[in-house]
Parts: C-alpha cells; structure tokens; sequence
C-alpha cells in the first residue's frame, strides 16, 4: 500500500514537459518518489514523447517538394487536391496507432478512469432518487456489507462517516464495464448525498487519487490493491477531496 496522495495526470504531462516551476517539480517529485503507479505513468509520458519525436521530427525538417508548394498555392477545393484525403487518412491511422500503443501501456490510467466515470453516472441516476435511492437499507448494514462483498468478489467493509456528517442511507450492486460493482450511498443533514462506487480491478494495482469531473458533479477515484474505489457527490473540489482521504482511511484501516 503506498502512502495516500494526489497527483492528476495533468500534473505528471506538465512535469514530463519540463512546464512546471521549481517548486512545483519538487513537490511532484517528492509525491513520486513513495508512487510506484504514478512513475509508470511518467515512464509512459516519457516514452511517448521520445518516440513521436522519433517518428515525426526528421519528416518535419524536410523541405517541401517544390511541386507541393505549388500546389499548396494555387487556389481549388478539397475535390481539385485528392491527395489531401490520402494524407489525413494516413495522419489519422499513424496517430491513432501510437494512441492505441501507448492506451495499452496505461492500463491502471485506464481502469480507474473508467470507474470514475461509471460512478459518476451512477450518482447522477441515483441520488437524485426519492422513495429509492438505495437496493437495500442501511437497517440491514450487515447483509449489505456480506452480499456486496461477495457479488464484488472481495471482501470489504462499509466505512462509518457519521463523524464526518454523513449518515449511510444503504446500496445497491451494479455493474462497472464487464463487472459488478458496489454503491454505497450516504446522506447529510441538508440532504446532501455522496456515493462510493467500488469494483474489483483486473489485478493487483495501486494509484494516487485522482480526480474527473462532469458539470457540477466531481469524483475522487483510485485503486488500491484489488479495488477501485470512486467517491462522487455535488461538492466542491477542495471538500470533496478532503473527505475523500478519510474515506481512503477507513477503507485502509
């Protein structure tokens, strides 16, 4: 289990760049330095940027066939330059090919963006529930936790956060892509309603929070040994991520 920190992958593009101040760097560094997860994907950056430059940097030093520039000055439609067609196609094939190379070395990127988004759709259908938010009540705390757990396929137990204001209303089992998935529902004083959405990973991954968002909706999601988990709510960002790192606690205690 590594440390609980967050590092967007906003962050981890500018430091590859060499776009952040000093300060900045140091902090990513320092982040990175106990984030297995978070260095694999500086590596991936790095290797994606080192190999367009490879591929694309000697054709962009060509100089342009004179009957290319010609062409390119002489006034006509896209039907009068054919060429053009044949050129985008290639472009397209040769970038989503690199795209596709380097998608299939992110996996851990992958995967918990993909149960960031689930539970962000999960929440907007559900919270917004009046007679039913929820499969199963929070009464039966006990089956809720056992069933889940079980139709999950790991073992888990339901985090408390009546400290923290939230009282748990229950949850449901759902999917997530080509799995079934656990959401947890809890509610404030004013009503206000969170969610965490959980889901067994493919394997054994780990990974800094990280955050999406989707209009005012915000999710806090990460992996943790053979879980993703995904915490979404109404909130802003500051809040959210505050709790996010008590619900990691609980979860880890």
């Amino acid at each position: 289990m590594t440390n609980f920190k967050m590092i967007e992958s906003w962050a981890l593009h500018a430091y590859v760049d060499g776009e952040l101040d000093a300060t900045e760097r140091a902090g990513v560094e320092k982040l990175l330095a106990d984030d297995n997860a978070a260095r694999q994907l500086v590596d991936a950056y790095r290797r994606q940027k080192e190999a367009i430059k490879q591929a694309y940097d000697g054709v962009l030093s060509e100089p342009v066939p004179p009957s290319l520039r010609a062409t390119l000055a002489a006034r006509g439609t896209w039907k009068d330059r054919p060429y053009f067609h044949m050129a985008a196609a290639i472009a397209l094939l040769l970038f989503g090919g690199l795209a596709g190379w380097f998608a299939a070395r992110d996996t851990v990127g992958i995967e918990a963006r993909s149960i960031a988004t689930n539970a962000l759709t999960a929440h907007a259908i559900y919270a917004a529930e009046v007679k039913h938010p929820v499969e199963v009540l929070a009464a039966d705390r006990n089956h809720l936790q056992s069933w889940l757990s079980k139709r999950v396929g790991v073992a888990f137990a339901i985090p408390d956060l009546t400290e923290e204001g939230y009282t748990l209303l229950g949850g449901r089992l759902l999917t997530s892509t080509d799995r079934p998935a656990a959401q947890l529902m809890y509610e404030d004083a004013n009503k206000r309603r969170i969610t965490i959405f959980l889901a067994a990973t493919s394997e054994k991954s780990e990974s800094a929070l990280r955050v999406e968002t989707r209009g005012p909706l915000i999710a806090c999601y990460w992996l943790d040994g053979k879980l993703a988990f995904a915490m979404a709510g109404d909130m802003a960002r500051e809040p959210m991520m505050a709790l996010a790192r008590i619900v990691y606690d609980k979860f880890e205690s």
